[in-house]
């Protein structure tokens, strides 16, 4: 079974929650990051995560000067956090009932890596749909069977309308 570990990402950036959102906005676009976890304030405090999104909505769209904004007061905290051993469609069950797109990974209180919708459609191990070799001459025989259904005006169907516009996407 594919877990959060397996699909992690190790490398995880962090900032305090009193850099101004400028500091955060360098670090994400220097390691090329759409989020920073942002670093516990006490020892076994929770974690805290700053996003894209939350600069875009919490200061940009605010025309707050981001000099002067602090992370702590656009950051979600605590964040939602995962564990490693947990399944992928656990912590996908787990984004959609929070409403988020990344999480921390932590376990015994220790900071493992990140996880995002992106690990998850990226990295799981899907396999890959073949389509037959001979779709077209499939396609090309059913349309001469008369097997997709033509109305008393002589006009298309919804399906064969779609069959047609795939054959000749094909061609």
């Amino acid at each position: 079974m594919l877990t959060v570990a397996n699909i992690m990402t190790t490398e995880v950036f962090t900032i305090r929650s009193s850099a101004k959102v400028t500091q955060a906005i360098a670090l994400m676009q220097e390691k090329q990051v759409r989020s920073l976890i942002v670093e516990r304030e006490v020892k076994g405090g929770a974690y805290g995560i700053v996003t894209e999104r939350d600069i875009v909505y919490g200061v940009t769209a605010k025309s707050a000067d981001p000099t002067k904004v602090m992370v702590c007061e656009i950051m979600k905290k605590p964040c939602v956090t995962v564990e490693p051993d947990l399944s992928i469609s656990a912590v996908a069950n787990r984004f959609l009932e929070a409403g988020i797109q990344r999480a921390p990974v932590v376990q015994a209180d220790q900071l493992l890596g990140i996880v995002s919708i992106t690990d998850i459609i990226m990295k799981s191990n899907i396999e890959t749909v073949q389509l037959p070799s001979d779709l077209f001459e499939q396609i090309e025989v059913a349309l001469r069977h008369n097997r997709l259904s033509w109305n008393k005006d002589n006009q298309l169907e919804q399906e064969s309308k779609i069959a047609l516009e795939v054959l000749k996407e094909l061609r």
